[in-house]
C-alpha cells in the first residue's frame, strides 16, 4: 500500500489576522503572518492561508491527527478553549469502528470544520500531558466535487492510491491512508457532525508524498500535477 503525507496546504481566509490570532492563541501553534498569507505550522505539515477574494464565501474540512492514546486529554484540552461540536443528539466524540479512530470536532475563526482524531492503528502514542506539540500533522482534507466516484479513480489511477476502508460511494469517499487521506464528499454535502457548513468547492492547493513521490492538487477544478 502506498503511503501519503500531506506536505503543505494552502486555504483561502476572509481575516488573517483573525486567523492568525486563533491558531497561536487558541491551537498555540506557530505562526508567521505577512502582507500575502499567515503560516501555521502544524506539525509535519505547513498550514497556509492566503487572502481570499472579496466575493469568498465557504469553508473547508480538514484534520488533525493526534498520538492514538491522548484522545480524552485532546478532547479535554481542546474543549477548554473552543466549543465542540455535537451531532443532533448532543454527542461531541465519534468513534468510528471501521476506521479505529476517536475524534473530536471544532470551528476556526474562519468557521473551517476541524478535527483532532486519534488513529489507533498508529503505533504513535506519547506519554505526558497533551499539548500543541502533539499535534502531530494534517491528515485529512476535504475535497468536495460533483462526481465523487470519478474524482476518487482519477486519484487511486495517477497516485497509485486506494479507496480507505470501504467500497467507493457516490456521496462519501475516502482515498489515502491514515497518515493522509483526501476525503470526498459530494458537493454541498453538510460536514459532520451537523457542523451546518456545505461542501463547496473552494479554492485550494495541497501538497503530498506519496511514497516519495511529490504530487500537488489544486483547483476547483482540480488539478493533479505530478
Amino acid at each position: 500500500m502506498k503511503m501519503m503525507n500531506i506536505k503543505s496546504l494552502e486555504l483561502c481566509a476572509n481575516d488573517l489576522i483573525a486567523q492568525r490570532d486563533y491558531y497561536s492563541q487558541v491551537l498555540e501553534l506557530p505562526v508567521k503572518l505577512s502582507a500575502e498569507a499567515l503560516e501555521v505550522q502544524a506539525g509535519e505539515t505547513k498550514l497556509i492561508f492566503t487572502q481570499a477574494d472579496a466575493d469568498f464565501d465557504g469553508a473547508y474540512h480538514f484534520a488533525f491527527n493526534i498520538p492514538e492514546n491522548q484522545f480524552s486529554a485532546a478532547k479535554a484540552w481542546i474543549s477548554q478553549r473552543i466549543p465542540l461540536l455535537h451531532d443532533e443528539v448532543g454527542k461531541d466524540e465519534f468513534e468510528s469502528v471501521s476506521w479505529n479512530s476517536n475524534s473530536v470536532y471544532f470551528k476556526d475563526t474562519a468557521g473551517n470544520v476541524l478535527e483532532f482524531i486519534a488513529r489507533h492503528n498508529l503505533k504513535n502514542a506519547i506519554s505526558g500531558e497533551f499539548d500543541s506539540g502533539q499535534i502531530l500533522n494534517v491528515s485529512e482534507i476535504g475535497l468536495p466535487s460533483e462526481d465523487v466516484i470519478v474524482f476518487a479513480n482519477e486519484l487511486c489511477e495517477r497516485l497509485e492510491l486506494t479507496v480507505f476502508k470501504q467500497e467507493p460511494n457516490a456521496t462519501f469517499t475516502p482515498v489515502g491512508n491514515d497518515n493522509g487521506l483526501f476525503i470526498l464528499p459530494i458537493k454541498d454535502r453538510i460536514w459532520i457532525p451537523n457542523s451546518g457548513v456545505p461542501a463547496r468547492l473552494l479554492p485550494v492547493n495541497v501538497k503530498v508524498d506519496v511514497d516519495g513521490k511529490l504530487w500537488e492538487i489544486r483547483g476547483v477544478p482540480y488539478e493533479l500535477i505530478g
